[in-house]
């Protein structure tokens, strides 16, 4: 922090190899845009270089970066909702229409699945779930992140894990009959 304090571009260098792509992959799965999440990141890495002077060595960067990024991320998804909502307003009568499913491989398609069941989490439970298992951070780095108590990154990952398990068991079935039959 001391040398990013001091404007050393090496240090920034060192921030952005480690925590780039942490980042953007927990953008993108805020946004469902990998353009989105690089410009989310992109803005939190300058908010945090803009402030670094104010940076004390014991501040904790990571949760830092995952909350700026989660806050512009959140920023986007409200402008998003606005812009959807007044095309909506703009052209009621068209309604859009439903993608063709492809065909897809096993594999595929239970990637496909494990995407969904995780979307159809509340939202709350979802990213908990995301930063959690997807990002490897700690409940207190989520906790900070999120800005919610530990207890309540526990609770919210526990009821997640419980969800998933409920709602992909019966679809597992389908591509595991045999286990099932167990």
């Amino acid at each position: 922090m001391e040398r990013i304090q001091n404007g050393d571009a090496a240090a920034l260098d060192e921030v952005l190899r480690r925590f780039w792509l942490p980042l953007v992959s927990y953008a993108a799965h805020l946004l469902r845009d990998p353009d989105a999440a690089e410009d989310a990141v992109q803005e939190a890495l300058l908010r945090f270089w803009e402030a670094r002077a104010t940076w004390m060595a014991s501040d904790r960067l990571g949760g830092f970066l995952y909350q700026a990024t989660r806050n512009i991320c959140l920023n986007e998804l409200d402008k998003r909702r606005v812009r959807t909502a007044w095309a909506h307003q703009q052209r009621r009568s068209e309604r859009p229409q439903a993608a063709s499913p492809l065909e897809l491989t096993e594999r595929a398609q239970l990637r496909a699945l494990l995407i969904e069941v995780i979307d159809e989490l509340p939202p709350k439970r979802r990213e908990v779930f995301v930063l959690a298992r997807f990002h490897a951070r700690t409940y207190r780095d989520i906790a900070e992140i999120m800005d919610i108590s530990p207890r309540t990154v526990a609770n919210q990952l526990s009821a997640a894990v419980r969800d998933l398990r409920k709602r992909l068991q019966p679809e597992l079935a389908k591509f595991f009959p045999d286990e099932a039959a167990e």
